[in-house]
Order: C-alpha cells, then sequence, then structure tokens
C-alpha cells in the first residue's frame, strides 16, 4: 500500500496544476453521484478530504479552499433536495463541513511550505547555496536511468581547487569561503540552467551536463573556466583549478562508478601538473 500511494504521488508530482485540479473536481463529482445514489446508505462526507487534500498540496491555499467551498454547496444542495430541511438545520449541518474542509486545506498548505523548505535545505550547501552532493548523487542517478531509457550521453565534471588550503592558511576561512561562494557563482552562470552544479564538500565541485556529449561538453565548460579564471584573478586569489570532464556513451553501473572515474581522471591531472582539464569518453571499456 505504502509502495501505490508512492507511485501516485510520484504520478501526480509530474503532472501540471490544471491536471491535478481537473482530477480533484472529477474525484468531487464522483463524489456527488454516490452521495446522491447511496448518501442514506453511507456516509461519504470524510471521502472529500481526499480531493481537498490533494489540491491544497499541489496547487495553493486559494484553490484549496475553493475546493472546500464547492464540496460542502454541493453536500448542502444534496440535502436540501433529500428532505425539507429548515435553514438552521442546513447551517448546523453545513457550517462543520466547510470549517472542517477549510482548516484541512489550510493545514495540508502548510504542512506543504514547510516540506518544502525543509527538503531544499537538506539538498542545498549551506555556504555557497548550490545543491550539495546528496542532491547531485541524486539528479545523476535519475539522469542515467533517463540516459539508458533514452540512449542520451551525458558528461560529468569533476573539479578541485589547486592551493585552497594555502588561502585559509595565509588569509583566513572567511576568505577561503568567500573563494568557495565566487567559485560556485562562476559555474552556475557559466552553464546551463539544465545543468546540475554541486559542492561535494571541501574544495571539490560537479557539475552533470545533461543530454552532452564530448564535442559540446569542451565548448560548455571552456566557457566556466574562462569565468573562473577572471574571478580568481579580480579576486587576488593564487589558485588553480585540475578538473576531469568524463563524456558517458555508456552508462556504468552505478553513480558512485560514475562519480569514481571521473574523480580519477581528476586526480590525474591534480597528481601531474595541476592547473588543467583532462577530457575522456567513456563507453564501457574502463
Amino acid at each position: 500500500m505504502p509502495h501505490t500511494m508512492k507511485t501516485i504521488f510520484n504520478v501526480l508530482d509530474e503532472q501540471s496544476f490544471r491536471y491535478v485540479w481537473r482530477l480533484s473536481l472529477l474525484m468531487v463529482l464522483i463524489l456527488l453521484i454516490l452521495s446522491i445514489l447511496f448518501g442514506n446508505v453511507i456516509f461519504l462526507e470524510p471521502f472529500y478530504i481526499f480531493p481537498i487534500t490533494i489540491v491544497s498540496w499541489y496547487g495553493s491555499k486559494k484553490s484549496g479552499l475553493i475546493l472546500a467551498t464547492v464540496s460542502t454547496i454541493l453536500l448542502l444542495s444534496i440535502r436540501a433536495i433529500d428532505a425539507e430541511l429548515t435553514p438552521l438545520a442546513l447551517l448546523s449541518y453545513g457550517l462543520p463541513c466547510l470549517l472542517s474542509f477549510s482548516i484541512l486545506a489550510i493545514l495540508i498548505t502548510n504542512f506543504r511550505n514547510v516540506h518544502r523548505v525543509e527538503s531544499a535545505a537538506a539538498y542545498t550547501d549551506t555556504l555557497t547555496h548550490i545543491n550539495n552532493s546528496r542532491c547531485f548523487y541524486h539528479e545523476l542517478s535519475n539522469e542515467m536511468v533517463r540516459s539508458l531509457r533514452y540512449k542520451h550521453r551525458l558528461s560529468l565534471v569533476y573539479l578541485d581547487i589547486d592551493n585552497f588550503k594555502l588561502i585559509n592558511d595565509s588569509r583566513g576561512h572567511g576568505e577561503g569561503d568567500n573563494l568557495l561562494i565566487a567559485v560556485a557563482k562562476s559555474l552556475t552562470e557559466s552553464l546551463r540552467k539544465t545543468d546540475i552544479v554541486a559542492r561535494l564538500g571541501g574544495d571539490e565541485f560537479a557539475c552533470l551536463l545533461r543530454e552532452t556529449g564530448q564535442d559540446e561538453a569542451k565548448s560548455a565548460f571552456s566557457k566556466a573556466t574562462d569565468l573562473l579564471k577572471k574571478r580568481m584573478k579580480s579576486g587576488r586569489w593564487p589558485v588553480t583549478f585540475s578538473i576531469g570532464l568524463v563524456t558517458f556513451e555508456k552508462m556504468p553501473e552505478d553513480t558512485k562508478e560514475a562519480m569514481r572515474i571521473a574523480d580519477e581522471l581528476m586526480y590525474s591531472v591534480k597528481n601531474s601538473a595541476k592547473d588543467d582539464i583532462s577530457y575522456m569518453v567513456w563507453n564501457g571499456n574502463a
């Protein structure tokens, strides 16, 4: 059952709000028909929480309150048709429904907002405000699945700052933090919005270039290295970068293997001349 619910929410996550709104209205309509047919036998009011919850989670507080009001009006209409009730009787029935549905919509929306903030924090590097390693591995895993399914290539960049410890030791950790922020800013500004930039920890960064072959990756990342050099010169930081860029024509076994390949390529630069970028096309033979 939990797996089924997870699958349902995964499907809804990929849909537009218009789709979710129509689905919620359809659920209310089905409940309305069932209430007309079996209202005297089955107490269906609690089931209205499902469409209200869905539209509140994927929409806004306003949309949740609108559906709560619509549901209450429809339930009141059925009661008015089934029996001749006094205005006071209708009020005593409708007001609790409206309050319950409205409170539910508000609570769901507030919980969703808190959930989104906490989820974003869990996937964000606190210093640079870009993605952290947890987020990067998650995105890389998803992209590898997509690449296998649609036969796409992807390119993976592993970047390490040379002589970063020297900055921390000579100028203090505050200046080191400023350098890391400048690197993060340079990478995010120079790459596409669809690419994933992350700080893995310390002075190591990674970039995921979606649906990108070797030539495209070289062209895209040359802009990044140019901006990095410009920013380092502007900040008077005497550092360079050791970079490994791997293009996967075939997907490796898992994300750890992909990162290992990129990491080893980066260290081949770091252990030799530094201040360089090494390229590789991986097709499963390495």
